[in-house]
């Protein structure tokens, strides 16, 4: 089980880079332009103050959406590009569509489950299944209870969700 994570995580770096590397050829300008180009004055800024950090859930949170919002926008790059082959295109499409759906499962799962008191949860779906990372242990009563309110939130049969620590 562990090694079909890991090649889900080598798969989506992979696409990352291809996408990136796509976006910064289609965005690269041509020599003159880069000459052309104004040199910037650097302002000084004031250092801010130091922040309190956001909880591990939280930060979690915060990164999955900039990666989300990275890799969308590389995807859109791939849709409206009339370089690309049309199964580029249609495979870029499905892979936004993918990972609408995700993000919508997640979010309505996350939110079902801070509403019920578990406000550091996690999830994650990927291809029909989602997995919830809870940050305290749990008694059989209280998995069966949070595995019926992801069930509820997320539209997945109770075989697909798969609770676990963090």
């Amino acid at each position: 089980m562990k090694g079909k994570w890991k090649d889900r995580i080598w798969n989506g770096l992979m696409l990352a880079t291809v996408a990136a590397a796509l976006i910064f050829t289609l965005t690269k300008g041509t020599p003159e332009q880069e000459s052309a180009a104004l040199p910037l004055a650097v302002a000084s800024l004031p250092t801010p103050l130091p922040t309190a950090a956001p909880a591990p859930a939280e930060a979690y949170r915060q990164e999955r959406a900039q990666t989300r919002q990275r890799d969308r926008d590389a995807l859109l790059v791939l849709v409206q590009s009339e370089n690309v082959s049309p199964e580029t295109r249609a495979l870029a499409e499905s892979q936004l569509l993918e990972t609408a759906k995700n993000d919508e499962i997640e979010l309505a799962a996350e939110a079902a489950l801070i509403a019920r008191g578990y406000e550091d949860s996690l999830c994650a779906a990927r291809q029909g299944n989602i997995t919830v990372f809870l940050d305290k242990e749990i008694s059989a009563g209280d998995a069966a209870l949070l595995l019926d309110i992801v069930r509820e939130a997320s539209g997945l049969s109770p075989e697909n969700i798969r609770l676990t620590g963090y």
